[in-house]
């Protein structure tokens, strides 16, 4: 029974890949406009040590309403999203905080990109 259940690590929960899909479809859900989507980056889910922090990373297309324009402004025909996430059990009783950061995938790889790694 879900009473008796050990929620004390990320595993207990789910597999991590499974929690972190999860965590992804909840965030898709409660965003609007977009009917896209995003999906868990496998290389990327990991667990700490003591089974209580799941990181994973996600990415996600954006409809582009005029692919040549964007190609002629930003070199790119299409765009996507990037996004880190970070969920934590912090006490027994199996509620998750998770916190989010994005960035377009052409800013990634710039400053926007290591702030959001680092942090």
């Amino acid at each position: 029974a879900i009473e008796e259940a050990e929620l004390k690590r990320i595993e207990k929960i789910g597999t991590p890949q499974t929690v972190a899909e999860l965590l992804a479809l909840r965030r898709d859900r409660d965003k609007s406009g977009s009917s896209n989507r995003s999906v868990v980056q496998k290389d990327s889910v990991k667990v700490s040590d003591d089974g209580k922090t799941l990181s994973f990373a996600l990415r996600v297309q954006i409809d582009v309403q005029k692919p040549e324009l964007l190609m002629e402004q930003m070199g790119v025909s299409e765009l996507y999203r990037d996004t880190l996430g970070k969920a934590t059990l912090e006490g027994d009783d199996g509620f998750i905080m998770a916190v989010f950061g994005s960035a377009l995938e052409t800013d990634f790889g710039g400053v926007d990109g290591v702030a959001l790694r680092d942090s």
